[in-house]
């Protein structure tokens, strides 16, 4: 009863608190399995790269279903010796549907589903000012969830599985695919 009382938020006047639209930033780290030295290591980027940085924005719930848009971008350096190439970073443009799986309560569980656009840009080593853009292409399955801290202050954790693919071989790989791990800070308006 304690629980159930703490986690409602119909006393306090709000009746559904992610129902709201908002915006956020978010950190995540993106493996792409074909680059990753370590796969057990949830927390350990790809050799070469961080943490990603990104910002989104999501609609109002409607029956319990938002549009989340984002953009990050991700960077791996230190490719030299291993190709001809200085670095890759990858700019991430997704569009994604939310479906909230318990609604009305300060801890919101949901799955999401959505479809990208992935642009390249790789930088060449031995001083060439020349750097060559390619696109590819997305599409994004997770899970996660989503805790209310203020009243139009929340914090979300995500897990996602990537398909990122492009036509030709970017920096080391044609095949960006792997998990990719967010955490969010939002206002709800």
């Amino acid at each position: 009863m304690l629980i159930g009382s703490s986690l409602s938020f119909g006393q306090n006047g709000v009746d559904t608190p992610f129902a709201a639209g908002g915006a956020g930033l978010e950190t995540s780290i993106w493996k792409p399995s074909s680059l990753d030295d370590y796969p057990a290591r949830a927390f350990k980027p790809v050799t070469g790269s961080q943490a990603s940085f990104g910002i989104f924005f999501f609609t109002p719930h409607l029956n319990n279903f938002a549009l989340r848009i984002s953009l990050m971008q991700w960077h791996q350096g230190e490719l030299s010796d291993r190709s001809h190439l200085d670095s890759v970073t990858l700019r991430h443009l997704s569009l994604e549907l939310k479906q909230s799986i318990v609604a009305g309560t300060r801890i919101s569980p949901f799955v999401s589903y959505g479809l990208a656009a992935i642009w390249s840009r790789e930088r060449p080593a031995g001083g060439v000012k020349v750097p060559l853009d390619r696109a590819g292409f997305g599409v994004n399955v997770g899970a996660g969830v989503e805790v209310l801290i203020l009243r139009n202050l929340g914090a979300g954790v995500e897990y996602h599985y990537l398909y990122a693919k492009f036509a030709k071989k970017v920096g080391l790989t044609d095949n960006y695919s792997g998990p990719k791990l967010t955490f969010r800070l939002m206002v709800l308006f």
